[in-house]
């Protein structure tokens, strides 16, 4: 068993060396293709996800005058309550919004040197129940503004979350389309691979043929090459966005803009992506080595039913 073993591996790396530049190109364009295809699997997935932050967060928000009394924005509050149509409704005082005020500008001590709790304006953050019924929220908020002197100001997200759930779509279609034009592209390349390897080694082939090498035995090399050209291929694709993502993000530490980026993967739960973590590394790396030698396995193993098939007839 050990030595069919080492004659399959053996003759795998021999089919590999032996055609040496193809391999290569093999493995560089399949690292490509990897490459661009979880680059945009990604901007789906973070897409994905920022239509979610946003669609949880205030759709509406409605900021009252600083001398505002309370009762008077709990009537407000109770005028445009419509359970069939609002999802929630959260008053925030004045002393609410400073506390939020100092976590978000936490590492940044002079923006919060001159402000206090009576400089900010109390609000109402307003989410509908659905992107559809906001339209309907809006107009009833906007009318009830017209009669209370205490309503300052209203900030709507409505557009923001429509061109986000655009944005998002737009990149998903693209995505699908692109992804399987270069799948169709990496198939068809390791299928011409292995196919030109099988022609190569046609001579042999029908020598284990006359022998009585099995079906089996002369296949599984062929496979093995395939399967390696897309683990590799993985391999590199991998690495080729873990590496520069973490040195990017220790380069920029202790700058506003990688404030800003931990803040947003905070925002959207993708936390693991602030500093290095071994455990996302791993599965990312395990997932892109499945895909590939899957990839590779099903090519190549569809150029050894054609092309066998075809030497043996």
């Amino acid at each position: 068993m050990k030595e069919n073993t080492r004659v399959l591996l053996s003759s795998t790396r021999k089919n590999m060396l032996r055609n040496r530049w193809l391999s290569i190109s093999t493995i560089f364009v399949i690292s490509i293709v990897f490459t661009i295809s979880s680059f945009f699997i990604a901007l789906a997935m973070f897409s994905k996800k920022a239509v979610q932050f946003y669609e949880t967060k205030a759709q509406v928000i409605v900021f009252f005058k600083k001398e505002a009394p309370e009762e008077e924005i709990f009537k407000f509050r109770d005028l445009i309550e419509n359970k069939e149509l609002i999802e929630s409704i959260e008053y925030t005082s004045q002393e609410e919004a400073l506390e939020i005020y100092k976590e978000d500008f936490q590492d940044e001590p002079e923006l919060l040197e001159t402000i206090t709790a009576e400089t900010l304006p109390p609000s109402l953050n307003i989410r509908a129940k659905s992107i559809e019924d906001l339209n309907t929220v809006i107009k009833s908020i906007s009318s009830e503004k017209e009669k209370n002197a205490y309503v300052d100001e209203i900030l709507y997200f409505k557009d923001v979350v429509d061109n986000m759930r655009t944005l998002s779509k737009v990149i998903n279609y693209g995505a699908a389309v692109l992804i399987t034009s270069l799948s169709a592209i990496t198939f068809a390349l390791i299928m011409i691979t292995i196919g030109f390897n099988i022609m190569a080694h046609k001579d042999e082939i029908e020598i284990m043929h006359l022998v009585g090498g099995s079906d089996k035995f002369i296949k599984v090399p062929f496979l093995l090459e395939g399967s390696l050209y897309g683990a590799i291929g993985a391999i590199v694709s991998s690495t080729l966005l873990i590496l520069p993502w973490y040195v990017a993000l220790l380069y920029m530490q202790n700058t506003d803009f990688y404030f800003w980026i931990s803040q947003l993967l905070s925002d959207l739960s993708l936390g693991y992506l602030k500093e290095f973590n071994l455990s996302f590394v791993l599965l990312f790396y395990g997932i892109q080595i499945f895909i590939g030698v899957a990839f590779g396995f099903i090519g190549s193993y569809s150029a050894v039913l054609k092309y066998l098939r075809l030497k043996e007839e």
